[in-house]
Order: C-alpha cells, then structure tokens, then sequence
C-alpha cells in the first residue's frame, strides 16, 4: 500500500524519487532525510540514527515498507541506519497525523518507502560499491527480470563500517592493532547483511505479490583496557536480526472500483551479549550477570483491507478499511517474560467534489485495543484549486500515539535500575491542523516552484519516564505538549539545471517552558540545493545545504530534577559529480559529505532558577569530512518499466 498521489492527494505528500536518491548518495533512510526541511535527526552511537519531525520525537513518526510498519523501536525510535535502500524506488512523506489510516505512532508523520516492483523484459543484473575514506565499504547487487505477467526483483548487500574516532586521520589500517585505549571507539563498528526479494503477478483484473525482507545487523563496542594492569577489557555486541514478509493483492473492477489486500508478519530479535576479553590472549567470557547479557524479541502480524467504491476521478467516493494488529513482545526485561497487544481497527473516508477544484475528504478510525483505551480518530482533509497554478490544503487531523509494550510492562531492576512500566497509561492524542499553498509555473524551458506552509499540534497525555522516588522510575501521563511552525520554498528545474531553497521554523511549548514563562522554544532550519545535469556528456553534478539552528532538549540533573539545555547550531554540506558510460551501464560518483567537517555538536545546560551550575558537552552528531566513491555497473540490457 502507498500513500496518496502526491499531485491530486489532499494529503501534502513529499516524494524523494531514485534520481534524489542518487544524488545524495544515500545509503540508508538517515541519509534520505539529512537534508530535508522539519526534519532533524540525532545520533546515538548504539542505538542509531533516530528522527524527529513537526518538533515531536521519533515515537511519534510511522515508517512503513510498501504499508506494512517497521517495527523494532528503542527508547521509542526505530534505527534508521537499519533500514537500507538497496531495491527502494522512492520514499513519501506526509508531514502530520496519518492515525485514520496507519494508528498508532501516525501523530507526527508518516515515512513510506516504496520497493522496486516491476521489471524489464530482459534480465538486468546491475552491482554496486560504495567506500569511504575512514573504513566504509558498501556491495549491493540486483537482478531483475519479466516472465510475461511475471516480475522478479531481487536485491543483496553488505555493508562494513570499521569505526571512527574523531581523533582519525587518513585512511585506516584495517589490519590488527595493539590493545591499547584506540581499541575503544566513539563510532561503533557495524556490518550489515541485507536481502530483499519482491515478486509480482499483474493480471487484467488481479495483481498478487509477495515481499520478503531479511537483514543481519552487528554492533560491535570495544571498551577501554581496565585499570590496573591494562590486560582486560569488556567488549558489547549487539546484534539485530528482521525478518520480514508480506503478502500483497489487489483486486481492479472497470469502473473504477478497487480492493486491496495486505497480509505481512515481521520479527526482530535483538541480543546484546557482553565478554570479558583478555587483552594478551583476545580470549574472552561471557559476563555471568543478567543485567549484562539481554535479548529482546518482537513480532507484529498485520493484515489491512481497503475497497475504494469508484476511481480518483469520481465525484464522489468512499473507502472502507480494517487494519487489524497483534504484537508481541518477549525478554527479560519485559514483565512476566511475554506480552501481547491486540489493536484491531476499522476506518472509512468520503471524498466529495462539490465543484471540480474544490475537494473534502472526511475520515473516521475505531479501534478496539486489548490494552489501553483507543481513541476514536476524525479528519478532515481540504484540497482547493485556487487558480491554474496555486492549489491550497488544509486539513484537521486527531493523531494519538498507544503505549509500547516497553512502557506498558518494562520491568528492568538491578542494583543501579529500577525501572517499570505502567498498564495504567492512556494512549497520547492530538489535535493537528494545517495549512499550505503550493505554486507552479510551467514554462516552454523549465518550471517554478514555491510553497508555504504552517502547522500546529496539541497534544494531550504526554507519556514521560518520571521518578516516583529516591530509586524507582516509571512511566507516567504527564502535562501538555505544543508544537508551531512553518516552511516556505522555491524551487527551479529545466532541462540542465535545477535550484530549491527554503527554510523552516518549529517551536515547541511545554509545562517547563511555561514554568519558565517562555511561551514558545523556537528552532530554525534552512536549505538549498543545485544540480547541473549535461546529458550528451553524461555528466551530473549537484550540492546540497542544511543549516540547523539550535534546539532546545532536556538535562535530567543529579538531584532527579529536570532542567533545560541546547544544542548548538551546525551547518551541513555535500557535493558529487556523477560521469555515467558504455551507454549508461557505468556510473562514476566522486564526492565529499560534510564539507565544514562536523563531528560533535557542543551541548549547553544551564538552570534559570540558580540551583546548578551552568555546564558544556557535546554529542555526536556526524563522522566528520568524508571523501567518498561510488561505483555502479549494469552488465546486461532490459531496463525498468
């Protein structure tokens, strides 16, 4: 299932097709959305890259392959660095709550990323390498091919990571080192394994498909060498298993009418194991404490069912939609060893043109959650064609976002924990409402571009992590959350060249800022890019640009008490040029990320009541100047249709 088309959908949809894909040279969804406006991603060294949008963390963000949820969340974020983009054919995002449609996690927006699924007549075979100076390497491969009403993609990559320090110059030995304090490293070791295998049937009535998705994720954290005699170490390794595996159909009538089918069950295993390495030997144990080695297991079957009455042309149409959800969840730190939620849904939507530029689409979700208290969910989406070139959007949106399993029935104690979960909780609720104008002007030579947009979010039963006493934490609904802001850009794109610029703005309320008698938070992106496209010699050429002003987080003190810090402005900057040859089978890319050489971001902390002292860090945020290489080969015929 994919989101609506972004032209006709009253829903604003933004889509990075391949060509952007390649352009910035992403590898995984992190580097899809680096340089993308209301945006903003951090990093965590462990756990991975996480995103946030419309000012609401990544709990509040749905990422979803072909319609089915990706699950696995730590701390409420999905890893982004996990999610490769060999296979993808493009990504949508909607800014705002898909919850109608997609439930929970739906409250600040919705990533989709859609996977190859058709296939050339002849088989098409293509490989890929990626290398970075401080010890990336990247081989993807692809085979493609079309049996009649048959297609068969199939995608396989492993990508290697050897660590990185800020300290690092030059290109690394990969070759054994001495066992002293470079073992440890701020940047982890990773190596990923990655499968994905799409199989298509296009009937003149029917279209059934199959999906199965498999990746093999390693972290690796070397510790410091331990005092006294520096001969003993503890190494971590944590290690992500997803197995995914879908079941698409989808039923075409003459007049318009559709049906869609989607079966899918997922299941994520992580394990984080941790060794006692004799440093003279490289012999090692495991750590005989339950707090040190741990193992999570989660699944999610999912089914949906949609049938639309007429086509996207009609007058007038509806759809009527189940979206049905067991998960389950597993592991020592989860109470009683195993738990289970069953969210079961039913959702409908009426799109109505009283006139032909003028579009409502009204929506209605009730779900039946075996847990918690869900929510009965409206919209209501507005699209007006003002004139032959600007079309407006508006839309009022409930979004809520259920309790994890984590903060349902988390029970993690040892001698420095004491967490646990609450079966109390309510589900967290929104109330959304925005607005845009998008402008185009189509001329003999190339087009223009702008929009402006504005959003707002209140939102209600904030679940926050609160300390109940001296040594016992838990989860709890707790205060109000607001969010405001708005986006404005313009864009430019004939034959050879193509420019966008834009910036954004986002503030956030909460009761600390209202304590503090700031009424709003407000932080400031701005972006541009430029690409140079010369078809007869085979050239492209682009560059992109993120500022990312400073933001406002949290700082938990010593004493329990929460108090409020900063994280510094940076600025972001990436350039390639890409020479394809043999008739396009062979592509060059050269180029560098992070031109101005990021690597940590330098934190603040500071409390206006006096009662703590002002303080400095920094957290990382990228692995500094990267020069990069990129090598694709296409070694039969048959292109893609």
């Amino acid at each position: 299932m994919r989101l609506p088309p972004p032209i006709r959908a009253v829903h604003k949809v933004r889509v990075i097709d391949e060509r952007r894909l390649k352009a910035l040279a992403a590898n995984d969804l992190s580097d899809a959305l680096r340089n993308e406006l209301n945006i903003r991603l951090s990093q965590d060294n462990i756990l991975g890259s996480s995103v946030s949008m419309q000012g609401l963390s990544g709990a509040n963000v749905k990422v979803l392959v072909d319609g089915v949820p990706v699950i696995g969340r730590l701390d409420g974020d999905l890893d982004l660095a996990q999610i490769g983009l060999n296979g993808i054919a493009r990504i949508e995002v909607v800014e705002g709550p898909l919850s109608v449609s997609y439930g929970s996690n739906a409250l600040a927006g919705t990533i989709n990323l859609i996977t190859k699924r058709n296939a050339g007549s002849a088989p098409t075979v293509k490989f890929s390498a990626y290398a970075e100076q401080i010890g990336r390497l990247n081989l993807w491969g692809t085979f493609a091919q079309r049996w009649g009403r048959h297609h068969l993609n199939v995608n396989l990559g492993r990508d290697f990571f050897n660590g990185w320090n800020p300290t690092d110059q030059g290109i690394p030995d990969l070759g054994p080192s001495p066992a002293d304090t470079t073992r440890f490293q701020q940047w982890k070791p990773r190596e990923q394994y990655t499968g994905r295998i799409n199989y298509r049937w296009n009937g003149a009535r029917w279209q059934l498909g199959y999906k199965g998705e498999y990746a093999d994720d390693v972290i690796t954290n070397r510790g410091m060498p331990r005092e006294p005699y520096r001969e003993t170490a503890f190494d971590e390794r944590y290690h992500t298993v997803r197995l995914d595996n879908a079941l698409f159909a989808d039923r075409f009538w003459e007049d318009g009418r559709k049906l869609t089918l989607l079966a899918a069950h997922n299941r994520y295993t992580r394990t984080r194991n941790t060794w006692l390495r004799d440093l003279t030997s490289l012999d090692g144990e495991l750590v005989p404490s339950e707090s040190m080695q741990d193992t999570s297991f989660f699944t999610l079957s999912n089914v949906r069912a949609v049938y639309a009455s007429a086509g996207d042309s009609a007058r007038l149409r509806y759809e009527l939609g189940t979206d049905l959800n067991y998960e389950t969840g597993s592991g020592g730190r989860i109470e009683a060893g195993d738990q289970v939620i069953g969210d079961y849904a039913l959702y409908t939507s009426l799109e109505y043109r009283p006139v032909e530029k003028l579009t409502l689409r009204p929506a209605l979700r009730y779900a039946y959650n075996t847990v918690y208290g869900a929510p009965l969910l409206p919209s209501l989406n507005l699209r007006w064609q003002l004139a032959k070139s600007v079309v407006a959007r508006a839309s009022f949106a409930q979004g809520f976002r259920a309790p994890s399993l984590k903060e349902l029935y988390l029970f993690f104690v040892d001698v420095n924990h004491n967490v646990q979960g609450n079966t109390e909780l309510r589900a967290e609720r929104s109330n959304n409402y925005s607005l845009s104008f998008t402008w185009t002007n189509a001329r003999e030579r190339g087009a223009w571009r702008a929009e402006i947009s504005g959003f707002y979010n209140d939102v209600q039963d904030l679940i926050t992590l609160a300390q109940v006493d001296a040594s016992l934490y838990t989860y709890t609904n707790i205060g109000t959350y607001h969010t405001a802001g708005g986006t404005a850009g313009l864009g430019w794109e004939d034959a050879r060249w193509s420019f966008t610029a834009g910036g954004n703005l986002t503030g956030r309320s909460d009761d600390l800022a209202q304590q503090q008698q700031q009424k709003y938070l407000w932080a400031h992106e701005a972006r541009a890019s430029a690409q140079y496209t010369w078809a007869k010699g085979g050239l492209t050429a682009q560059v992109f640009y993120k500022y990312q002003g400073e933001v406002a987080n949290y700082i938990t003190w010593s004493d329990g008490s929460v108090g409020r810090g900063a994280i510094a402005a940076y600025s972001m900057a990436d350039a390639s040029v890409t020479k394809s040859l043999w008739k396009e089978r062979l592509g060059i890319t050269l180029g560098c990320k992070n031109l101005f050489d990021v690597k940590n971001v330098t934190t603040t902390a500071s409390d206006e009541g006096g009662a703590h002292a002002s303080g400095g860090s920094s957290v990382p945020m990228m692995t500094g100047r990267i020069w990069f290489v990129g090598l694709n080969v296409e070694l039969t015929g048959g292109k893609e249709r």
